[in-house]
């Protein structure tokens, strides 16, 4: 339980600029959104610049979220500037290090572009670049700053802190770290790439079979938490593997899933399972997504934390529902609920087979070419089809399925945090750490009651001078805060299962 909150305390500020990122985007996105544009057409240059301006700004901060989480990671274990520099460092060694030693002829998703290395690294042997590690990566160089900074700190018969200053030893050391490091993703990272590559192939083989495309979708979203969503998505998105049409009159051949969408939309051509890729999304965005959100806030049993956080929800719902991306969602349960995010792949798989098994195709004309910061599965791409008589019945389906998908997310999501996260946790001392909590409050007469918040416990008590503050130190909980009514504790997804047992304990 401790490390859990430690590593969403780690990663909770990168989270929220992914949600920042993704915001920027979907007001970008809806402004210039030709279906949005149908109800009510933006002709201000003003408003239009300010649109492109915030895309920009949204894909430059989500396409750097590997590297704002590795810095946050090493921020948040020391109390100086000196691992962020030693982060920056070893990230830029390793980089160049996967760029040097890595096979060049790999798919070109698998390779990294940003931060304009693309053009600053071009060798006499022909342009070079960096493996697109993503979350991986930055973990791992995030880890190594942190040996790194130790090491610098420890003054041994060998070390070079006894040559060096500290600082100066720690950038030598996390620069070697590093570099192994890079070799050793240089060479295994293509075997990685190998077994994506006939995972691509094998869902490829059948593109109606639903059993694919459910693990396409699990896939999907396994691969975009991690940050290489780019190498499943521009496949099946903009190649062959995502099927091909062609076109007899004019001879034509479109490749990929969202370029037939598109082309059979302005054609009117025929053309069945257009879309199958994308249809998904619709699912995830409009039901599973708002699902999660809403079983999390009726999971929390203290009112005054439950209307705290009601509007920042609905928000998020809204945005979701609007113009939503579901990976900062899935990077929040990915920290905080492994288990609740297993569970929510799970429907996610699930409702993908059902979608193709009852043939129901919707899919989105896509003007962003970059598939991580793109946004399908939008209301304003659902609802415009309405006018399509063909697309009526798959919109009916995604609409029952969707409603299905939302009813098991969200009682899933209140079984998770009131039953499934205290087993998840306790690791054997439930009773044990429950116990803690009402002699530290004071013992059982001393405590009002118990309610649970978003990842919080509070205890209210009657009388203060009771508090037993000597055993806060000892009961093993990161973080413990008096408040004016009581105490609270940082317990992680167990709150509201712990906050149950509490006060089913002051009944007795």
């Amino acid at each position: 339980m401790k490390k859990m909150m430690n590593f969403y305390e780690s990663c909770k500020t990168p989270i929220r600029v992914a949600y920042f990122g993704f915001i920027c985007v979907a007001v970008g996105f809806l402004i210039q959104n030709e279906s949005v544009n149908v109800f009510y057409t933006f002709r201000s240059s003003i408003i239009l610049f300010l649109a492109e301006l915030l895309l920009k700004i949204g894909e430059l901060t989500i396409m750097n979220l590997p590297l704002i989480f590795m810095l946050n990671i090493v921020c948040k274990k020391a109390n100086n500037a000196s691992p962020v520099i030693l982060a920056l460092v070893g990230y830029f060694t390793f980089v160049v290090t996967t760029m040097l030693f890595s096979t060049q002829t790999l798919n070109a998703q698998a390779y990294a572009t940003g931060h304009g290395i693309n053009s600053i690294f071009n060798m006499t042997s022909g342009s070079r670049l960096p493996l697109e590690t993503g979350m991986i990566g930055s973990f791992l160089v995030a880890y190594a700053t942190r040996a790194a900074f130790i090491f610098s700190r420890h003054r041994g018969p060998y070390s070079l802190s006894n040559i060096f200053a500290r600082d100066t030893a720690g950038i030598i050391y996390n620069s070697v770290f590093c570099f192994v490091l890079g070799i050793a993703v240089s060479y295994s990272f293509p075997y990685l790439y190998t077994y994506i590559q006939r995972a691509i192939a094998f869902i490829g083989s059948d593109l109606l079979d639903p059993m694919k495309i459910g693990m396409y979708s699990i896939l999907d979203r396994v691969l975009s938490i991690l940050g290489l969503g780019n190498i499943i998505r521009y496949p099946f998105w903009y190649t062959s593997a995502g099927g091909s049409f062609s076109n007899t009159v004019t001879g034509q051949s479109v490749l990929g899933d969202v370029n037939i969408w598109t082309y059979i939309k302005d054609s009117s051509a025929s053309y069945i399972g257009a879309g199958r890729f994308i249809t998904p999304f619709y699912v995830i965005n409009m039901f599973i997504i708002p699902a999660f959100y809403l079983g999390t806030l009726f999971s929390m049993s203290d009112r005054t934390d439950r209307n705290i956080l009601l509007f920042e929800f609905l928000f998020i719902i809204i945005l979701s529902i609007a113009a939503g991306n579901p990976l900062p969602t899935e990077l929040l349960m990915f920290a905080t609920s492994p288990a609740l995010l297993a569970i929510y792949l799970v429907i996610v798989g699930v409702s993908s087979g059902i979608l193709v098994s009852f043939e129901a195709f919707l899919g989105f004309s896509s003007r962003i070419s970059n598939t991580v910061i793109a946004m399908p599965g939008s209301f304003a791409d659902f609802i415009i089809n309405i006018r399509n008589a063909s697309l009526i019945p798959s919109i009916r389906t995604i609409l029952l399925v969707g409603a299905g998908a939302f009813a098991v997310m969200f009682l899933m999501t209140l079984f998770y945090y009131r039953y499934l996260a205290f087993d998840f946790v306790r690791t054997g001392n439930g009773e044990d750490i429950i116990n803690d909590i009402i002699e530290v409050a004071g013992g059982k007469d001393n405590i009002i009651n118990a309610g649970s918040g978003l990842f919080k416990l509070n205890v209210y008590i009657r009388d203060p001078e009771k508090i037993s503050y000597e055993r806060i130190q000892d009961i093993g909980i990161r973080k413990v805060v008096e408040t004016r009514n009581g105490l609270t504790f940082e317990l992680g997804t167990s709150c509201n299962a712990i906050a149950r047992r509490i006060n089913k304990k002051l009944l007795n």
